[in-house]
Parts: C-alpha cells; sequence; structure tokens
C-alpha cells in the first residue's frame, strides 16, 4: 500500500513531547510522516522571543502542511503554543487538535478554539480523517462539542 506523505508540525507543551513518536507511529499505517516540530531533547539555546518565533518556529511551520496540536494538562495556558497557532492560521495551514490519550478533561488553548479545523481524541479512526478534512469538534470525553462546526475561509 503506498501511503500519502504528510508534512507535520506538531505543536505542544515540552513536558508533551514524549507523546510525537507515539502519536506519528499511530497515524503511520495510513500516512509517510515528516515531522518539523521542535523538541526540548534537540536545545537550540536560543533566547530572544522574536528570533525563536520567526527565525525557528516560523519556517518549520511555513514547510508543514497541517499543524497538529497535542492537547493536555496546561496546554491552554502555553503562549508558544497559542502563537504557532495564530501563525499557522495566518499561513493558510490546516489546524488539527488532538487530545492526548486518558480519561482526562483537557482545556483547549484559546487560539485553536477560534482558528482550529478540526480537535478529536487518541484515535486513528477520528485523527486520519481530522489529518483529510474533517470538521470534527470533540469534547475529550469523544462526544461532539455543541456548535462543533467552525468554518474559516482563508479569503483575506
Amino acid at each position: 500500500m503506498n501511503k500519502k506523505t504528510i508534512n507535520l508540525f506538531i505543536s505542544h507543551c515540552g513536558e508533551h513531547e514524549k507523546y510525537i513518536e507515539p502519536f506519528k507511529e499511530l497515524i503511520g499505517s495510513k500516512y509517510n510522516v515528516r515531522d518539523s516540530s521542535i523538541v526540548e531533547s534537540e536545545p537550540n539555546n536560543a533566547t530572544n522571543e522574536n528570533y525563536i518565533k520567526y527565525s525557528i518556529l516560523a519556517p518549520k511551520i511555513n514547510w508543514a502542511g497541517t499543524v497538529v496540536v497535542l492537547i493536555g494538562p496546561e496546554t491552554q495556558d502555553r503562549a508558544y503554543v497559542n502563537w504557532e497557532i495564530e501563525y499557522a492560521v495566518k499561513q493558510g495551514k490546516r489546524i488539527v487538535g488532538v487530545y492526548l490519550p486518558g480519561p482526562f478533561r483537557y482545556d483547549i488553548p484559546e487560539a485553536l478554539e477560534k482558528y482550529g479545523d478540526a480537535l478529536v481524541g487518541w484515535d486513528i479512526d477520528k485523527i486520519n480523517p481530522a489529518i483529510g478534512g474533517s470538521t470534527r469538534w470533540e469534547k475529550s470525553d469523544g462526544d461532539l462539542r455543541p456548535n462543533s462546526h467552525i468554518f474559516r475561509s482563508n479569503c483575506s
């Protein structure tokens, strides 16, 4: 079976880095994943916020076709996660939120609420359609969210 190659930027909190490889393995049955995510295990020693945003993050988001946001505890409070989402939407990227596995209730980042294309659980049968274009919006327990269809236009 020929798998489709996709370029992803996986937005996440530093402590959720351990979920990046399992996520790629999860979707690997359908996709050949190329990932441009920033990970703490490969430090860059940058400290200037604008340098980090526009010289490190922006090119990696620009390269990706889809931005996946891993959602777990405290993700909603991370300024860089919100910035990555806001930057990605300005570049016309598809933005898919994925709840980390577990029976927990996670709040989602404000920028994902405003600009996301889909939000699903850690379930291959939901993630693949979301990456492919589905607009399904779920709560962390898998139930559909009220007003779950958010449509946005890339028109200026």
